[in-house]
């Protein structure tokens, strides 16, 4: 369970879960790429993305000193993405 927690505790951060709906909507971005459609800094984006590596949501790769960001379960994560939607809209309906 404490990997389930870890998880829903980063996915928690407005900035975090949006990188993760970029990453998923637009496959591989390195960090530059990825805080122009954020609109915040890459040193922001970098601590955002070190701290989805930890949770093992995203993997990177290096081409000399350009790293390149992807999601480790796309599949899966989109799917997660989903399911939360689909949660938040039907809590936000009942509330009415």
């Amino acid at each position: 369970m404490y990997r389930q927690s870890r998880l829903c505790r980063v996915l928690g951060n407005p900035l975090t879960f949006a990188v993760v709906q970029i990453l998923a909507k637009n496959g591989e971005m390195s960090p530059s790429q990825i805080a122009a459609v954020v609109g915040r800094s890459v040193s922001r984006v970098s601590n955002v993305l070190a701290a989805l590596r930890l949770a093992e949501v995203v993997r990177y790769q290096t081409e000399g000193r350009k790293a390149r960001y992807r999601l480790k379960h796309p599949r899966e994560t989109r799917k997660l993405l989903a399911v939360l939607c689909t949660f938040v809209k039907s809590a936000s309906a009942v509330r009415r």
